[in-house]
């Protein structure tokens, strides 16, 4: 019978690109664009309340990443912070995913049906993206 082993490229590979997607969305919110959950909250709110909401996630998001990618090397050092962080990414995540699959312009219900396979091919990545967010943080 075969040794089972807790290492998993998949894992590895997600790990990364997680940790490598969230810092760079995150610098990139506070460089004035922004991922699909920075869009979302710019949908929500406006003003300077959208402002202040972009930068703090941003800068979430850059942590979260870099606690991912810190964690490859030295282990689960930081506790629940990084998994208080993750839960805050994942959560917004999950409205971008409402707000720009569903309500959005080119959501489901806003025309997206008109361009059904784009629109569906669009879904996916985010689901991909919450589904990685999900397996990499059990």
């Amino acid at each position: 019978m075969g040794k089972v082993s807790s290492f998993s490229l998949g894992r590895l590979l997600l790990h990364i690109a997680v940790g490598v997607m969230l810092a760079v969305g995150g610098i990139w919110g506070l460089q004035g664009g922004g991922d699909a959950a920075i869009d979302a909250i710019r949908n929500i709110f406006n003003g300077d309340v959208a402002k202040i909401l972009v930068i703090v996630f941003s800068v979430i998001e850059i942590l979260a990443g870099i606690f991912l990618l810190l964690e490859l090397f030295i282990g689960d050092r930081f506790g629940t912070l990084d998994t208080i962080l993750m839960l805050i990414v994942m959560i917004v995540w999950i409205v971008a995913i409402v707000l720009s699959d569903f309500l959005g312009s080119n959501g489901i219900l806003n025309g997206g049906a008109n361009h059904f396979l784009r629109w569906l091919y669009s879904f996916a990545q985010h689901l991909i993206i919450l589904g990685a967010m999900v397996c990499i943080k059990k």
